[in-house]
């Protein structure tokens, strides 16, 4: 045996061994990368210890900090896939441009300006730098780069995957960011004002290499950090009111980020340019897009960038779409459950298991089978995964109408007149969007799949309920809600969200929260929403005319959810949700930033009977 041995090291022979690391089994170095125009990158490069095997890099480009800090601290867990450490990668971590330990200057979604004057830089080029010096200068490097990050890090990983670099043999983007004028701050027109706790944390700019956040977070409403108790949420944002209210309590005067939001309200040119669909159609690499259907940040980003990619015939992308909120597939959580609604066992675990790391191993090694499947989707109704090697958004199927009867019943009949049912909002007590009111920092991610019977017994919030289902009806792909409307006022919000209510004689459940009374429990499944002003153009905002019918198209992200036999579906129509979102002064005001409380009054909304939503059908 040891003259084999003597004649594999003589020919530099690489062994694969049977691994099973963990962080103890890694070094770590810390270097600046300088990237084409002098700024450097801070990067953390962790390595395995074993130098017989050349192993592929996978890198995540962060504005969320490389830390731990210090060549000497290496953390318990070097990556949220323990599996991925066990099997040994060059694990790489950069700080982005202007974030950190990194130098430069920071711009959220910052266009490919490259595209446009070959002399500026981007994160398109940061990344082409970064993946060109490992290239070059890594040890014990197979060649093959993968690329991967969640949330903002996801929409890294495109930009990252964008640059078409030779090295990089996969990417995998979960919950990517794309654009954040239709996820995360602000939403087809609503600023999301849930997030004005950490607003300074993507806005405050720093001219020096940072360890610690340089930004304040704010904090005011916290009675018990450790406890995640604070005051009445909604009363604290109700009583800062406007956004110049939340404004002058929670944000700083130098947040760029802030300023830039005040100044384009609407879809304009600069919005636009920071659109990143508009950029990831070029990407040539094999791309997995994954992420959760009760994503209440980015599932925006997820359906969209898998749609441009897959629409334009691009065949290297796969989808996996679990029950998850953000970033739950980085958990590993034995029984998931969001909210009071169960999903399953060992969701996460299984996805980091079963999809993530063979998908790796393949791209980037070599071992195993391409995994076979072009998307893995869970079924949030059935509770079951579908997996198949079609896309099933190329395939056209049965679509179900559904009327918004002025008797209040969900019927397929349409009346030949439309009566119409009225309600008062009342910016003054805007509807909550869950009936706890006590969180902490942004939104729980629970509300996604929240109980909404309490929204049913306000006078403001309008409830159409279909007959029991006779049969099983499986939804599948983004539901069409389009709302006939009348106003008294000048503006108006439109939320509709479709809910899945439970049998009042249902029977409990194994895995059922003592507590919960899941008896005609009115699951949501989806909301849809948009600030009025924009129904006909997102660029170009218009008032209404008081008085006058107008349809209203409000957008509806897709969803995959069985209703079953004996459930009922269940719309529901109003015109806040707070403090997810602010409070729509209706009176018109050029920009809602500037809007002063004098400006808010209640006003009458009506809905038609002639109003509908449709559901296409798996």
């Amino acid at each position: 045996m040891k003259y084999i041995l003597l004649i594999l090291f003589v020919f530099n022979v690489k062994i694969s061994y049977s691994q099973a690391l963990t962080s103890q089994d890694y070094t770590k170095k810390e270097i600046y990368i300088t990237m084409r125009d002098g700024i450097r990158l801070f990067t953390s490069i962790y390595s395995p210890k074993d130098t017989t095997i050349d192993y592929p890099a996978l890198v995540t480009r962060t504005t969320y900090s490389c830390e731990p800090y210090g060549e000497n601290n290496i953390p318990d867990n070097i990556m949220y896939n323990p599996d991925l450490v066990a099997e040994g990668y060059i694990f790489v971590f950069q700080d982005v441009r202007g974030r950190w330990m990194s130098e430069g200057v920071f711009e959220n979604t910052k266009p490919p300006y490259s595209l446009w004057d070959k002399n500026r830089t981007d994160e398109v080029t940061d990344a082409w730098d970064t993946f060109e010096w490992l290239a070059k200068n890594l040890k014990h490097f197979n060649g093959n780069i993968g690329v991967y990050g969640n949330s903002y890090l996801g929409w890294s990983t495109l930009t990252a995957a964008s640059a078409n670099h030779p090295a990089v043999k996969c990417a995998l983007a979960m919950s990517p960011v794309t654009d954040f004028f239709f996820e995360d701050f602000t939403r087809y027109g609503l600023v999301a004002i849930n997030y004005a706790p950490v607003w300074n944390a993507f806005g405050i700019q720093k001219d020096y290499p940072a360890s610690k956040s340089w930004y304040h977070l704010s904090n005011k409403f916290i009675l018990d950090a450790k406890t995640n108790k604070t005051v009445d949420y909604y009363r604290y944002f109700l009583d800062l009111f406007t956004l110049k209210g939340i404004e002058k309590d929670m944000i700083d005067s130098n947040n760029v980020f802030w300023q830039k939001l005040m100044e384009h309200p609407n879809y304009d040119e600069y919005r636009q340019k920071h659109n990143w669909l508009n950029y990831i159609k070029n990407i040539k690499t094999q791309v997995m897009i994954a992420g959760g259907w009760n994503d209440e940040q980015n599932l925006y980003g997820i359906l969209k960038s898998y749609k441009t990619l897959i629409y334009d015939k691009y065949s290297n992308v796969k989808l996996v779409m679990g029950p998850w909120a953000h970033s739950h597939p980085k958990s590993r959580d034995s029984l998931y459950y969001l909210g009071d609604v169960f999903y399953g066992y060992d969701l996460a675990e299984k996805y980091q298991k079963e999809v993530q790391l063979p998908y790796f191993e393949y791209y980037l090694k070599g071992k195993g089978d391409e995994p076979a499947f072009k998307m893995k989707i869970f079924d949030t109704g059935s509770k079951k995964w579908i997996t198949t090697n079609n896309n099933l958004y190329h395939q056209d199927g049965i679509k179900i109408k559904f009327y918004l009867d002025e008797s209040g019943k969900l019927s397929h009949i349409k009346r030949d007149k439309a009566g119409s049912r009225s309600y008062v909002s009342d910016p003054f007590n805007p509807v909550p969007f869950i009936e706890e009111r006590q969180f902490y920092y942004i939104a729980p991610k629970y509300y996604m799949t929240d109980d909404q019977r309490y929204a049913g017994k306000r006078k403001d919030v309008l409830t159409y309920v279909s007959e029991p289902l006779i049969r099983d009806m499986t939804v599948f792909g983004a539901p069409k809600a389009n709302i006939v409307f009348s106003t008294d006022h000048t503006d108006a919000d439109i939320y509709v969200k479709i809910i899945d209510e439970y049998p009042p004689d249902r029977t409990a459940e194994k895995e059922d929260k003592s507590e919960v009374n899941y008896k005609g429990y009115q699951q949501l499944v989806r909301m849809g929403y948009i600030r009025g002003r924009f129904r006909k153009s997102f660029s170009d905002p218009v008032p209404f005319e008081p008085g006058k019918l107008t349809e209203v198209k409000v957008p509806m992200l897709d969803i995959f959810h069985t209703f079953k036999k004996g459930h009922r579906i269940v719309v529901q129509v109003q015109s806040s949700d707070f403090p997810l979102f602010d409070i729509n002064p209706q009176n018109y005001i050029d920009n809602v930033y500037d809007a002063e409380k004098k400006d808010f009054e209640k006003a009458v909304h009506s809905v038609y009977g002639n109003s509908y939503i449709v559901l296409p059908l798996k």
